[in-house]
């Protein structure tokens, strides 16, 4: 499996931590601030989508490359908010993209892990001779679905989420005219699944009205089941038990040292917590890319977004990338690429 190129596109509002200081007292925006780094972030207007994202950058991505709409063998699109509950939201994808009919089309739901879950997936479906080329769409729109956009917050407890998550959406093309996987590894706990949890809108809530109402939570705070729930400790903590040895097996899998490593592309959870996994890891700071302090934590396309605006000239020459995700489920990933030119093109605002 090749990298063959990524591609993306954002809302053109750019929202600021300042915005939430009518409502709040600054000292606690900004200590919220100082643990998630994020400085700015992207909100989407209503009625924007993570599908209208990705779309878009997935348009800029064919044509850059200038791949024939019909040569794409398989589409898949990861979001944990897809544009309906059925179809697969990757469907209205390629009817809009111009992809032809006998083409493999689906969603993932995964949110922290899905860009490397995602790429497992393709490496799998190029490696069985099943496709040649793919696109693999990572977007997210939570913007007054999932959490308030920082202007309109008004509850204490929906701040951090508020300031923390940014919206996003990315397109990454994968071909079968080289192996630049060098090592992989993936896991879940579904032990942990409460741990970052929206727990109404589906099966086990379904839509009511009562899903739109606020009422206490164990912790007195007043909740509605559609609200993101993060529990930052117990995040934390997996990632500190998880992500280690995960990096370790892929390196004993790779042959590589991590002085070997060009960079070290995190998903971008929070600062906090990827600067502590840099120093329980001892990795060389310089070498890990962060783009969380201009675009927030993105989700699923954190990992192709950061290397597209951090990658710089390593996305031009021959480099090695450890990619690794984590997150929501509780589920981990990791990839290892040597890949030697990744074609970037100009993001894309909406």
């Amino acid at each position: 499996m090749k990298l063959v190129g990524i591609s993306a596109c954002l809302p053109k509002n750019i929202a600021y931590p300042s915005a939430a200081y009518e409502r709040f007292k600054q000292f606690d925006v900004d200590r919220i601030v100082g643990n998630t780094g994020v400085l700015q972030k992207r909100e989407a207007e209503p009625g924007v989508t993570a599908t209208d994202l990705c779309i878009k950058a997935a348009d800029r991505l064919l044509d850059g490359l200038g791949w024939e709409r019909d040569s794409v063998d398989a589409l898949v699109l990861c979001t944990t908010l897809p544009d309906y509950i059925t179809p697969a939201s990757a469907h209205r994808a390629q009817h809009e993209l111009g992809i032809k009919n006998g083409c493999l089309v689906f969603d993932i739901t995964l949110a922290c892990s899905g860009f490397t879950h995602g790429s497992l997936i393709f490496q799998g479906l190029i490696e069985s001779g099943l496709i040649k080329r793919g696109i693999l769409l990572c977007g997210e729109m939570t913007t007054d679905c999932f959490r308030p956009r920082i202007s309109k917050c008004e509850y204490r407890h929906d701040l951090a989420n508020s300031l923390l998550f940014g919206d996003a959406g990315t397109a990454i093309a994968f071909s079968n005219e080289g192996q630049q996987v060098k090592a992989k590894a993936f896991g879940a706990d579904g032990a942990g699944l409460d741990t970052i949890i929206v727990p109404g809108g589906a099966a086990r809530s379904f839509w009511t009205p009562a899903l739109f109402e606020r009422t206490e939570d164990e912790e007195g705070d007043p909740r509605r089941p559609i609200d993101l729930i993060l529990k930052g400790p117990q995040v934390l903590t997996f990632t500190m038990k998880r992500v280690p040895p995960m990096v370790k097996a892929l390196l004993e899998e790779s042959g590589w040292t991590p002085d070997d490593i060009d960079a070290y592309v995190p998903h971008q959870a929070n600062k906090f917590m990827i600067d502590f996994l840099v120093r329980r890891m001892k990795l060389p700071k310089e070498k890990v890319l962060l783009s969380i302090e201009e675009y927030g934590n993105t989700s699923s396309a954190s990992i192709p977004l950061t290397m597209l605006t951090r990658g710089g000239e390593m996305l031009g020459k021959p480099t090695k990338w450890a990619l690794m995700g984590f997150g929501v489920g509780l589920s981990w990933s990791g990839i290892f690429l040597e890949t030697d030119e990744i074609k970037t093109f100009p993001i894309l605002e909406v």
